[in-house]
């Protein structure tokens, strides 16, 4: 087995031959290996914030390198520890930490807690505790809250939608946490649309259908995420329909979101939208300002930092497409802060997020915005659009930006590929067919390609 420091300098190089030299050093400035302990080589980071970035920007790259290790390795992110002695062992030769950070810390908020998950996983932080209420959601809230309590004798069905990142998922785990918290036993699943689809084609094809229907209709909670995907699919719909009804007369709860209301969503049976709508149907919509600055503070005391007012007023000012978007850009500056060990003032803001602030004015779209929101709809890291790797899940993504970026900009192709990690013009005359071939043979895929064009140019700005 090789020894951590040459472990480390071969992640070290991996990271500057796909990054720049600046990626490189907030890197270096965030992360240092802990060392190796039993198959898991452990890096660890000056804060969570940073521990949270760093991971989602280069695990993959760090465990490709770990999977070439005699044993492999599993690359584990954790938060560094005070210690009373030295920091590490100085024969690594590694560059250090710096010991005082310049953000602020505050007292820890109570724990999350623990929730029992049986069958189904769930993102612990997506309980009704951290959800922050507001004008533009309170309804959904009190509905929801109130479904956890009664499964099945209050409100039932349930039916969420609202845009990408306002919160459905969230609501959603939480009342299945709820649920779970307070009896453990309780059969609850939380899916996609997608997961149900995949989930019944694959029970047919291993003639297990009888399995299949007994694993979704003896549950006490079913929630369904995303279920505009149902539309236009005769045999899912039909075998979900039987689930609900069965579900349904049981006195089963039943939640569903979408992106749009029932009677909206294209090609769904009218069945099934009269089913929909026989419950209670509530809409979340983009956050206000003061929403938006509240959902900002609960980030801070979640990352246990001090951020100053003005500067939580001016990211909640500038940033007003969703949640998500919002603490993904405050995720980006805190990170960045505790890197370079900067107070979070309003020149970081504006060095940090000078291309998302100026690119959220009007004006033109450019490249750098597509790829953004490109990658944030398909929740996939933002370096992907230009990475050379090739699995499917970053290569529609990538196909999908590169032909919005023709559609919405006026650069020609070498400009795009170039834009896209140094790829020729032939490769994106590629990409852009590929989906004019799907938007023509593909009616979901029209669908998902509008709503990531909205996303991509909500203002409809050209």
């Amino acid at each position: 087995m090789k020894a951590t420091a040459d472990l480390w300098n071969q992640i070290t190089g991996e990271i500057k031959s796909q990054d720049n030299e600046a990626g490189l050093k907030l890197f270096l400035n965030a992360i240092q290996p802990r060392g190796i302990e039993g198959e898991k080589f452990v890096l660890e980071a000056v804060n969570e914030i940073c521990k949270d970035w760093n991971e989602r920007k280069y695990r993959i790259l760090i465990q490709k390198v770990l999977q070439e290790n005699a044993p492999p390795l599993q690359c584990v992110f954790v938060t560094r520890l005070k210690r009373s002695g030295p920091e590490r062992p100085q024969q690594l030769g590694l560059p250090t930490i710096a010991e005082t950070p310049v953000i602020e810390t505050v007292a820890p908020p109570e724990k999350h807690r623990s929730v029992p998950r049986g069958e189904t996983q769930f993102n612990g932080k997506y309980t009704f505790d951290t959800f922050v209420v507001g004008k533009s959601n309170q309804f959904a809230h009190a509905i929801c809250q109130a479904v956890a309590k009664n499964l099945g004798t209050m409100y039932n069905p349930v039916f969420i939608y609202g845009g990408v990142g306002l919160g459905k998922t969230h609501l959603m785990q939480a009342i299945g946490q709820e649920v779970l918290r307070q009896n453990p036993k309780a059969k609850v699943a939380y899916l996609s649309s997608e997961a149900f689809t995949n989930d019944f084609i694959e029970s047919i094809s291993g003639k297990r259908t009888s399995e299949f229907r007994a694993k979704y209709r003896k549950k006490d909670l079913l929630l369904i995420d995303d279920v505009q995907f149902f539309g236009g699919k005769e045999a899912v719909v039909e075998e979900f329909f039987h689930t609900f009804n069965e579900l349904f007369q049981n006195k089963k709860q039943i939640v569903l979101t979408s992106d749009s209301p029932p009677k909206k969503i294209n090609k769904l049976e009218e069945r099934l939208v009269s089913r929909f709508e026989m419950g209670i149907v509530a809409d979340i919509q983009a956050p206000d300002l003061e929403m938006r600055v509240a959902i900002l503070k609960r980030a801070a005391v979640d990352c246990l930092i001090r951020v100053p007012d003005e500067i939580l007023m001016y990211l909640a000012e500038n940033v007003t497409d969703n949640i998500r978007v919002l603490e993904g850009a405050f995720n980006r500056v805190v990170a960045y802060a505790g890197v370079v060990q900067r107070p979070v003032d309003r020149d970081l803001v504006d060095h940090i997020l000078k291309d998302f602030l100026r690119e959220n004015t009007p004006g033109r779209i450019t490249i750098s915005w597509i790829q953004k929101r490109v990658a944030q709809y398909y929740d996939i890291p933002e370096g992907e659009m230009t990475s050379k790797r090739r699995s499917q899940n970053l290569v529609l993504p990538r196909q999908v930006a590169m032909r919005l970026t023709q559609m919405l900009t006026d650069s020609s192709l070498s400009l795009i590929g170039e834009a896209f990690g140094g790829r020729d013009h032939t490769t994106v005359m590629h990409a852009c067919e590929k989906i004019q071939g799907l938007l023509k043979d593909n009616a979901d895929f029209r669908q998902e390609f509008e709503r990531v064009t909205r996303y991509v140019n909500p203002q409809g700005r050209t």
